[in-house]
């Protein structure tokens, strides 16, 4: 077996590539809006400097979570073993909806810091900026606790390979038992 070959994603396993993508990306959105979250929370003399942080921090990984984006929607979701044609269309559409309500932040995130900073006139698109940023990181947060719900829910009542998957691709010698389709 190619030694690269682990990197991607093959028909029933993440490979390192995804995997290493949706732990960066899991600890970046929730640092992101944790902070962001905390900005109103702040006196009025740290606003900004909080407000500064949550926007540095996400320029920063912009690239990184627009790439992604843009690997999921490159790669197909890999099937794992036994899963229903129903399970499989679900896991996928939730995906797909964190990785479109993501890519919706990427926008609204730079928009927003742009209308603040009143150029030319933009700072009366400031609040439309703002309450489309703060309720998309809500539905965000709302999607992944309900993805994490779904991830534990596998864990503890399906007896399959859903949460071993997203930590270390499977090895193509490795045989698994059938599970009925649920």
């Amino acid at each position: 077996m190619n030694q690269f070959s682990s990197l991607q994603d093959q028909p029933n396993s993440f490979g390192w590539i995804s995997i290493a993508l949706h732990w960066i990306t899991a600890v970046i959105i929730t640092a992101l809006w944790v902070l962001g979250r905390s900005i109103e929370f702040q006196a009025a003399d740290a606003v900004d400097t909080r407000r500064s942080l949550h926007v540095t921090i996400g320029l920063i990984v912009w690239l990184l979570l627009a790439a992604r984006i843009a690997w999921r929607l490159r790669h197909p979701h890999p099937r794992a073993a036994g899963q229903s044609n129903r399970i499989h269309s679900i896991a996928r559409l939730t995906h797909y909806l964190l990785l479109f309500l993501l890519a919706i932040m990427l926008l609204s995130g730079p928009l927003l810091a742009w209308s603040l900073s009143g150029v030319s006139g933009q700072s009366g698109m400031a609040g439309v900026f703002h309450s489309a940023h703060g309720t998309i990181a809500n539905l965000l947060a709302l999607l992944v606790v309900i993805h994490v719900g779904g991830a534990l829910k596998h864990l503890m009542f399906n007896d399959d390979e859903t949460i071993a998957r997203i930590f270390l691709p499977r090895r193509k010698d490795r045989k698994t038992p059938d599970h009925p389709a649920h």
